[in-house]
């Protein structure tokens, strides 16, 4: 049996779908199994499992030989919160029996500036440790949807200004994303991997506004913090964006891998077409 957890969102939701079609017995851990009633009536397993009551996950995962743990929901910038999370999800999946895990943990951490996002290589330390055969997708989910904000604000400001420089990024559809999960659980690969899910190329801020139709106008953090307080953004909102760019800037996220297509088997939409998409949702 296969068991996803955060079928409910709209990542693990996505995967879900990608693996109704398989011969494979399916189940999820959902914190509100009522909203996933859609799934009961697929045929999906549908139990309770919340990461933040430990107690409600041996039952959970009860009889999964195949757990994904989409850890997609990067809501924190506290430092530990993420371990303090996820250790006791890997310990009840690994009381429960399960014989693989894949676990979605964050993007490009070998280069990744941001000190919260580290607690994720904390987390796949311990992932490999409790399945040494664990598969690692380090996504880029989100990002796409993270720059397409950029894009909107240049559309209705007839300018694309943001404190990128010449930074460049890859980001992955969230289609493609969801698919290579999905395969990714149904692999027969005994061997662990650790994956760098991005888009197939890297573009760029000028890109960016391409899409929008307008001209790209690098400015400084200063700048910014004035303009985005102006828009309402809250003061720790424009801490956490700066630190994003900047990030962007220091070469993170910006070197694409071949990964995607691996999982996928087939080329993945192109990053400017993942911004595209995320634009349209």
């Amino acid at each position: 049996m296969i068991l996803v957890t955060g079928a409910n969102g709209a990542f693990g939701r996505r995967i879900v779908e990608y693996l109704l079609d398989r011969p494979a017995k399916l189940a999820v851990s959902v914190r509100e199994p009522a909203r996933a009633a859609a799934l009961a009536a697929k045929g999906v397993d549908v139990r309770h499992g919340d990461f933040d009551v430990p107690e409600t996950l041996a039952k959970a995962y009860e009889g999964a030989e195949t757990i994904l743990i989409n850890a997609t929901n990067y809501g924190s910038a506290v430092s530990g919160r993420i371990v303090a999370q996820l250790s006791p999800v890997l310990q009840a999946a690994k009381a429960a029996g399960a014989e693989r895990l894949v676990i979605t943990t964050w993007q490009d951490l070998d280069n990744c500036p941001l000190p919260y996002a580290q607690d994720f290589r904390t987390v796949e330390d311990l992932a490999r440790n409790a399945f040494p055969t664990a598969i690692v997708l380090r996504m880029t989910y989100g990002m796409a949807a993270s720059v397409a904000r950029d894009v909107q604000w240049a559309e209705a400001t007839g300018v694309l200004t943001a404190p990128a420089g010449a930074a460049r990024v890859a980001p992955a559809a969230t289609d493609d994303l969801a698919a290579a999960a999905a395969n990714a659980v149904l692999t027969a690969a005994a061997a662990a991997r650790t994956y760098d899910l991005t888009g197939p190329d890297a573009i760029d801020w000028n890109d960016l506004a391409g899409l929008a139709g307008v001209d790209y106008r690098a400015i400084d953090d200063d700048q910014f913090r004035t303009q985005a307080e102006a828009a309402g953004f809250p003061p720790e909102a424009v801490g956490m964006l700066l630190d994003y760019y900047a990030a962007f800037r220091s070469g993170w996220a910006g070197a694409p891998t071949t990964d995607l297509a691996d999982l996928l088997g087939r080329r993945p939409a192109s990053s400017l077409d993942a911004v595209r998409q995320a634009k349209s949702r």
